[in-house]
């Protein structure tokens, strides 16, 4: 008889499926802000049409107005398209590469309002931001780990942290810290019986080093700290 072919590898699924539930979990925390940045110019570009139709439909709108208002639509436009663009950075099918420093600003932009609704200040990072040297490009998957630091210090038991920063650690790292404790309560959200969302499962230091992994960067974390390089 002849002999049998050796039965190929069985994939690692369940690994595949951890690191897509954990970046899920990233994406979920951001997803209120991603869909609020594409709604709202959008329903002030649906409010602004509406209005210039009912104007010239009336016929008491000088062409300087009409053109005027066109502009401003297609302002409204150019801005939806720059948000749509950004989903790029969650596409995990495609191999874009962008330097830390506007990872780590799109990371602040996109924690910053749900900090902020628990009383955390996060501030913006300049465009001139200090530190941040070089244009070595990274993958654009580091965006996931940034923000799964900032969500595991915001997020400890506990009240919120007063503040959280995220700065250079020379030239392909990444500092995330949480300063001080909040005035504001952490009970933010209405339990779930009540009828609230259910609170996302936390993004422990295990969850963060799984992240890491592909990417093959280094992460050390203490209480207050959350330190990535890119090797």
């Amino acid at each position: 008889m002849p002999a049998k072919k050796p039965a190929p590898p069985v994939p690692d699924t369940a690994r595949e499926l951890t690191d897509a539930g954990l970046q899920h979990a990233v994406l979920m925390r951001a997803m209120p802000v991603l869909r609020h940045d594409v709604a709202s110019p959008l329903s002030v570009m649906r409010m602004g049409t509406m209005l210039l139709k009912r104007r010239l439909g009336q016929g008491d709108m000088a062409p300087e107005q009409a053109v005027e208002r066109v502009e401003q639509i297609e302002e409204q436009l150019s801005e939806i398209s720059r948000h749509i663009r950004r989903l790029r950075l969650w596409d995990l099918q495609i191999n874009d590469r962008h330097t830390v420093l506007e990872l780590a600003r799109e990371a602040v932009e996109l924690a910053r309002p749900m900090l902020m609704v628990r009383g955390t200040e996060m501030e913006p990072l300049a465009e001139d931001a200090p530190g941040w040297e070089g244009d070595a490009k990274v993958p654009h998957t580091l965006l996931y780990l940034v923000l799964a630091a900032i969500y595991h210090l915001a997020e400890q038991p506990g009240p919120a942290p007063a503040q959280v920063t995220v700065e250079p650690v020379g030239a392909l790292g990444v500092r995330v810290r949480a300063h001080g404790t909040s005035t504001a309560s952490p009970d933010f959200l209405p339990p779930p019986e009540a009828g609230g969302p259910a609170r996302p499962p936390a993004l422990d230091l295990a969850a963060l080093l799984r992240l890491a992994e592909p990417l093959k960067v280094e992460v050390q974390a203490q209480q207050h700290q959350v330190d990535i390089t890119l090797p």
